[in-house]
């Protein structure tokens, strides 16, 4: 078999833990098994183990704007406040 079949299948059996995990309500899993799978996706079928210093430095450029666009995503979300709204009376 080769590298990126094991890579696919490999990614494939994750998936389905992944979804095992989502259907006995334990999602905390997925956020064990995405940096496993992000791992093999960017090392099988990047080929970033054997690719130039410049790719492995855009490679890292992308994850690192994608935490700051989840961190800004968090802020976002954990700055709203729900406010109740006033009632409005007849006179």
């Amino acid at each position: 078999m080769t590298r990126l079949a094991l890579a696919w299948v490999l990614l494939l059996v994750l998936l389905a833990l992944q979804v095992a995990a989502a259907l006995a309500h334990a999602g905390w899993v997925a956020g064990l098994l995405a940096p496993v799978m992000i791992g093999l996706v960017a090392f099988l079928f990047m080929d970033l183990g054997r690719a130039s210093a410049l790719s492995r430095i855009f490679a890292l450029a992308g994850l690192f704007w994608l935490v700051i666009l989840g961190g800004l995503t968090s802020v976002d979300f954990l700055a709203r406040h729900d406010y109740p709204t006033p009632m409005l009376t007849r006179p």
